[in-house]
């Protein structure tokens, strides 16, 4: 009976330490979900925080882009009105010119179309 006794003792400790390790076990697993949640939560915490200074220096970019647009619409509108401005003037000019040197006027004008028909035409020659 003595053998009987040894044995169950055997298989009391070794359910014994099944128990305790099975214990150990899910406490470890208890442990590990725990830091996973954690983790996850401050991961969740941190795209957050990241997704909302995207956000604002989109934001900041935008408006900058905006500013320098409108800048740059203002210069090309005054540059605009300028030159406008000036050809004006330059037709007027012109206009007056003409008008006091009607003579001198034609052959300025037949010299440039000579020289831009020279130009135009470059090294096309006829050979009749």
């Amino acid at each position: 009976m003595s053998e009987n006794k040894t044995v169950e003792k055997g298989q009391e400790a070794g359910a014994a330490t099944v128990r305790g390790a099975r214990e150990v076990v899910e406490a470890g697993l208890d442990e590990a979900r725990e830091g996973f949640e954690e983790a996850t939560e401050k991961l969740s915490e941190s795209a957050r925080r990241t997704r909302r200074e995207m956000r604002r220096r989109a934001e900041r970019f935008g408006e900058a882009t905006r500013e320098r647009y409108d800048k740059a619409v203002v210069g090309v509108k005054t540059g605009y009105e300028k030159v406008r401005k000036d050809a004006g003037e330059l037709a007027e000019e012109v206009n007056a010119y003409v008008r006091e040197n009607p003579g001198k006027s034609i052959l300025i004008a037949a010299g440039a179309g000579f020289v831009l028909g020279m130009l135009l035409r470059g090294g096309r020659r006829r050979d009749d």
